[in-house]
């Protein structure tokens, strides 16, 4: 079952007023708030690579947490059961009792299984260059742009559902040219940090960390959307239903 729910009762910290309704929090920061607190998840995606002379699509899960992921290849079949490890730009891979030192990758010629941890750096500490709201078939998004400072000419776009804050849809651009797309099937929350563990303190009217630290000045939104109003969901709740429909939606 998924466990998108657990990032419900941030909504109402998106969508409600702070300071006795007179200022509105930024989705975008509210959002990698979360994302940065994200110790661990679940996540099964098709993830398309546009080569030089080919396309391909695997099947990839992935065990994220922000030091280290493991990532196997579902399909195609001939490669399905490779595995490989992706931990500070180093590449493991591992296949039945053998393991295999792959290197390191540069963000320029990212791997594919590096993709999904690299989309989740991306999301929770990340530069926002770009933000909207866009529909998605028929999901409302919130759609961001961001940049990693290791490689500011990648740059890593997600469209995440604004009811349940799950990522449905991402490209990675290399130099203004998209070289991955992500068509994400699931996503299960496992694990999420401490306050302490994220230097946040959590909100009188939930469980979620609030946004520390200063933002960038938000950039220029495209697509002319506005802001949903203010809602109280407070005891608001995603059954699995509601969450499985968010990918429903959107799959080809």
């Amino acid at each position: 079952m998924r466990k998108a729910l657990l990032f419900a009762p941030m909504l109402m910290l998106l969508l409600t007023a702070c300071g006795g309704g007179e200022e509105k929090v930024d989705p975008a920061a509210e959002l990698q708030a979360q994302y940065a607190a994200l110790a661990s998840a679940t996540m099964e995606a098709d993830v398309t690579c546009h080569y030089t002379d080919e396309v391909r699509t695997y099947t990839l899960l992935c065990a994220y947490t922000p030091a280290e992921s493991t990532v196997t290849v579902l399909s195609p079949a001939n490669l399905s059961g490779i595995s490989a490890t992706v931990a500070d730009g180093k590449l493991q891979l591992s296949y039945e009792d053998i393991s295999l030192d792959a290197g390191s990758y540069s963000a320029a010629a990212i791997s594919p299984v590096a993709a999904m941890p690299r989309l989740m750096a991306a999301a929770g500490n990340g530069y926002i260059t770009e933000q909207s709201q866009e529909s998605l078939e028929e999901r409302s998004c919130l759609r961001l742009a961001c940049d990693l400072p290791d490689d500011e000419s990648t740059v890593y776009t997600t469209w995440f559902d604004q009811e349940t804050l799950l990522p449905l849809r991402s490209e990675i651009a290399v130099d203004g040219t998209v070289a991955f797309e992500v068509a994400w099937n699931r996503f299960e929350v496992t694990g999420r940090a401490a306050p302490d563990e994220e230097g946040a303190t959590p909100p009188e009217t939930g469980n979620q960390p609030d946004a520390s630290g200063d933002q960038p000045a938000e950039p220029e939104q495209s697509g002319g959307g506005t802001q949903p109003e203010p809602q109280d969901l407070s005891a608001q709740t995603w059954s699995p239903e509601e969450e499985a429909a968010a990918y429903a939606s959107v799959t080809d």
